[in-house]
């Protein structure tokens, strides 16, 4: 049978492996994009290999190591000083703004008595339950310093201009 011009006109390149790798590769963009673990990014990169080795006219095997040595090798070598060079640029970590509040000071409106009854502390016009880190008690209208924070109580200390004034 002779083929017919429009029947050729429908018929793939000579290489469809390389259509196949680019789509591969395009996917594993889109993965990578949603997921940004750089993984799919190297495995992309590596269809990318595999798609020039289509095209140059290597077989599926080929194509195939191709894949499994870059991809393999980008994971391998590559990642790991990436990782490192984005986490030396990376910026703290945000933290809550109950977090924010260490290292605020405050003063006591209501007394700590113990750990199972806090006091209470105001900070940008908000009252936060407070105790002391060794459960000692500490009187309305002491100035403190929060120090650490526990679920939602803040965890505070007298200041030290405070405890050197009362002494």
């Amino acid at each position: 049978m002779v083929p017919t011009a429009a029947a050729e006109a429908l018929q793939f390149a000579p290489m469809p492996g390389f259509w196949f790798w680019l789509i591969v590769a395009g996917a594993l963009v889109v993965v990578e994009i949603l997921t940004l673990a750089f993984f799919a990014a190297f495995i992309a990169a590596a269809a990318v290999g595999a798609a020039l080795a289509a095209l140059l006219g290597f077989n599926p095997l080929v194509q195939a190591i191709v894949l499994l040595v870059l991809g393999v090798g980008g994971i391998g070598a590559a990642r790991p000083l990436l990782m490192q060079a984005l986490a030396r640029r990376r910026e703290p970590v945000l933290r809550s703004g109950a977090e924010n509040m260490i290292g605020q000071q405050a003063i006591l409106t209501d007394p700590i008595v113990d750990m199972g009854h806090p006091g209470h502390v105001k900070i940008a016009g908000e009252l936060w339950p407070a105790i002391t880190a060794d459960g000692s008690s500490v009187p309305a209208n002491t100035p403190v310093v929060v120090t650490a924070l526990k679920s939602t109580t803040l965890i505070v200390q007298a200041r030290p201009s405070a405890t050197s004034q009362t002494t």
